[in-house]
């Protein structure tokens, strides 16, 4: 389930729900922890293959010698005789390959995947014979500048990304930072058998202002690590797993009056626009100011929606 009511996320949620009607490869791109994982599920989940397998394999394990046997299958000895060991693209037949990590797949699996993806079948050595395959790939990777890359093969990547979804960071998404949280909040206090606290406006204000470089795996284990640490029922910001941010006032000692009044206007510009999720008029009505003159100073301090 993709939680957000952002323009980013349900941009996001309108591409799963046409995407899953086709049968075509897809390509996830996107920060570390941004969801693409859950994101290939909720493709699976609404697709015709919802009832088949969907199975995952992080192409970062992968290497030559060491992952045929997992991917392709193989014969085991074993005390009662030979045992067969059904390899992963048999396990995701009929139904979807996730393919992790895509751009570290090493070069001599780029043409095993590339011949799979064009003849629908697999070259399979504890047979010494082909097996015909019926896959849906969905991969993903952390890397914009794949296509770029020399170590990835230029006709494989156009096999993968028939359709791209490039899955935005949390920092330009904040505005879902709420729901996220509550979403999280009533997850992990069911888990942990929690009552759901009540929660104190400085904790909403320290995720709104840090960044966020672990995306949304980063907010999920803060909102665990918060109610395992905090003592039951009283959430405090100290057992947030990051440093809280000194409010900003605090920095103005020592300046000039011209840039501390520049340093406060800034803040409290940013601190509207994030509010009313970068609604211009209304953020401009809460500042008692008109919207020529925030955009103005939108301007002058540099301020975008990436930025607030």
């Amino acid at each position: 389930m993709l939680i957000g009511q952002s323009p980013q996320v349900q941009k996001t949620r309108k591409m799963i729900r046409e995407i899953a009607k086709t049968d075509d490869p897809v390509l996830l791109v996107g920060d570390v922890g941004v969801g693409k994982s859950m994101i290939a599920s909720e493709i699976h989940r609404k697709s015709k293959r919802k009832n088949k397998p969907f199975v995952m394999v992080n192409c970062t394990g992968i290497k030559k010698d060491k992952s045929d046997g997992d991917l392709f299958g193989e014969q085991i000895d074993a005390p009662n005789g030979i045992e067969r060991k059904i390899g992963l693209l048999e396990q995701a037949n009929k139904g979807i390959l996730y393919l992790e990590n895509v751009d570290e797949l090493v070069p001599e699996f780029q043409q095993h995947f590339l011949n799979i993806i064009k003849d629908g079948k697999f070259f399979k050595p504890s047979d010494n014979s082909f097996t015909d395959i019926n896959i849906r790939i969905i991969s993903a990777t952390s890397n914009p500048d794949i296509a770029k890359s020399d170590q990835f093969r230029k006709d494989l990547l156009a096999e993968l990304n028939t359709f791209t979804i490039n899955v935005p960071p949390l920092r330009e998404h904040k505005q879902d930072i709420p729901l996220l949280f509550s979403h999280f909040l009533e997850k992990y206090c069911e888990e942990l058998d929690h009552e759901i606290p009540p929660v104190p406006a400085d904790i909403f204000e320290s995720l709104m202002e840090y960044e966020w470089t672990g995306n949304v795996s980063e907010l999920r284990n803060a909102v665990r690590n918060l109610i395992l640490m905090s003592p039951e029922g009283e959430l405090s910001v100290e057992y947030l797993p990051f440093e809280v941010k000194k409010h900003p006032f605090e920095t103005l000692l020592g300046k000039d009056l011209p840039d501390a009044i520049s340093e406060v206007e800034r803040y409290l510009i940013k601190k509207a626009l994030r509010k009313f999720a970068g609604n211009q008029t209304k953020a401009a009505h809460a500042l008692n100011v008109s919207e020529a003159a925030l955009r103005y100073k939108m301007k002058k301090y540099g301020l975008t929606r990436k930025t607030f």
